[in-house]
């Protein structure tokens, strides 16, 4: 019997499965797959996004500078 398991094939668990009924078969190798580098990915993106968003804000407030709101003292 074979069963689903999210990222593998059913060809996959059914080598396994014959793999680990044989007490002699050939053992294939695991390799460990690499390390994902989407934190810092989406970190280094996030930084520019933010630099771009200032920019544009800086851009922005030279074409029309909006007053800015100050407490008024009594």
């Amino acid at each position: 019997m074979t069963y689903f398991i999210a990222g593998n094939t059913a060809v996959e668990n059914a080598r396994a499965v014959a793999q680990s009924a044989l007490p002699n078969a050939p053992q294939q190798e695991y390799h460990e797959p690499a390390p994902r580098r989407s934190y810092a990915v989406r970190a280094r993106l996030s930084a520019f996004l933010r630099t771009a968003a200032a920019h544009e804000l800086k851009l922005a407030d030279r074409i029309a500078p909006q007053p800015h709101c100050e407490a008024a003292s009594s």
